[in-house]
């Protein structure tokens, strides 16, 4: 004989796990999957920008003028140099600033990667910046634009004497803090040894990323690697292919041309073949730096500055116009703005705002299914669809790509499941639908 009253509360309970996977598939922030950032309309991002040292840019006007003059290279991103402890001379430099910073760069259609630069090659100040981003204030203002947000914990801390324990120790506790208080954007980690330490990236993100609980993670390296200490196009090509290799997601956070280690910018990089080796690997780039303010830590690294003034107008000739417009690999021939970021937050014919509501046009058969049997998906709108399968936790498990569906039963493999519940989403050009279903033994 059935009991009823156990049978209502374990449809209650279905239903309540539905509901609660329903928001976490419409999470409104980019989401990391294996190496590449994504919209939320399941768009992959190569991030293609430069960097802006916006929090050292005291004429405010110059400042906001300067994300719609970058934006003329055909930029996606731009990351946002500021600090968790400004100085006097730091103009605008509290959260009220920082949230008007990054709206601009929003209303240029350009995703803002914020930075503190207060630990550079200063290991012992990594918990400070993670005390910065997790303050009450400054929460606030990354949750009102978590939908186009990356926070980039900490620009190059530490430098050649971390070791891959240490690195790997002080990041895990990085990400559960910054996770407890509510920030669910990706979290961007720069290499240790001043940005360069590419290895111990490849050495350390794997685990850092078990250990995200959103596995929302994305690793960066700053290329300052000198030609005349062998880092040739061979050494480049071998570098960032051992990160393709281990499929970490990894973007170059910092390049330029010439560049200083403490006695002038005398030393050089192979920037064409950077960006050259960043668009066959599909890894995103962001040069060093828009400028200006590079020539205040020495009057040789003027040649650092990509423009004379933030205006495009200003853009020097050389390895600023190489990497803005003129190569092949250049930003303006290789960044696409998806159109989440231009559509504020809408992807094409389905909004995929907070507000989002999913539809249920899909079932499923049989469910539940047996472990390592094949499901049957009936939708009603034929096409060539993505499908998504979602574990209990909103943790992404399976996809399968370019599924035709024809509007009656199709039977559809899937990888061997552990028993528990599962959201199944499919998603085209033009419809966004998901159902859940049910794994038994």
């Amino acid at each position: 004989m059935i009991d009823h009253r156990h049978l209502t509360v374990s449809i209650l309970l279905m239903y309540a796990c539905v509901q609660m996977l329903s928001a976490q598939i419409q999470a409104p922030y980019l989401k990391v999957r294996d190496r590449f950032l994504t919209t939320p309309c399941n768009d992959t991002v190569l991030l293609r920008g430069v960097n802006k040292m916006i929090i050292w840019t005291n004429d405010l006007k110059v400042r906001k003028d300067s994300y719609a003059e970058i934006k003329k290279t055909g930029a996606n991103c731009v990351r946002i140099v500021w600090l968790a402890q400004p100085g006097q001379f730091e103009q605008d430099a509290g959260p009220d600033g920082l949230d008007r910073t990054i709206q601009d760069c929003i209303d240029n259609d350009m995703i803002p990667m914020v930075e503190l630069h207060d630990a550079t090659g200063d290991w012992s100040k990594l918990q400070a910046m993670v005390d910065y981003w997790k303050r009450p204030d400054v929460v606030t203002v990354l949750q009102k634009h978590q939908k186009y947000l990356l926070v980039n914990i900490a620009n190059e801390s530490g430098d050649e004497t971390v070791t891959n324990q240490q690195f790997e120790d002080g990041y895990r506790s990085a990400i559960e803090q910054l996770r407890t208080a509510g920030i669910h954007t990706p979290l961007i980690i720069d290499a240790s040894e001043w940005g360069k330490n590419l290895g111990q990236l490849i050495a350390t993100g794997p685990s850092l990323i078990n250990s995200d609980p959103d596995r929302n993670l994305m690793f960066s390296v700053h290329t300052y690697w000198a030609i005349s200490e062998g880092a040739d196009r061979a050494f480049i090509t071998d570098q960032l292919q051992s990160a393709v290799d281990a499929n970490l997601p990894l973007i170059i956070g910092e390049f330029t041309k010439v560049f200083d280690r403490g006695n002038g910018c005398i030393y050089e990089a192979d920037y064409l073949a950077i960006i050259e080796e960043c668009t066959k690997k599909k890894i995103g780039y962001l040069a060093w730096e828009w400028g200006p303010g590079n020539e205040y830590a020495d009057p040789t690294c003027d040649v650092m500055n990509m423009t004379e003034n933030s205006y495009y107008a200003t853009l020097k000739e050389g390895w600023a116009t190489d990497v803005s417009a003129t190569s092949q690999f250049s930003i303006f021939n290789t960044s696409v703005t998806p159109t989440y970021i231009s559509r504020g937050g809408v992807c094409d014919l389905t909004s995929v705002n907070e507000d989002a509501t999913i539809s249920s046009q899909i079932s499923i058969n049989p469910n539940p299914v047996q472990m390592g049997d094949a499901i049957s998906i009936l939708i009603g709108k034929p096409d060539y669809y993505s499908m998504e399968i979602i574990d209990y936790i909103g943790n992404s498990v399976q996809t399968k790509r370019g599924i035709w569906l024809d509007g009656s039963l199709n039977k559809v493999i899937i990888q061997t499941l552990m028993p528990g519940m599962y959201f199944c989403r499919l998603s085209s050009a033009t419809n966004i639908t998901s159902a859940s279903f049910v794994v038994i033994q």
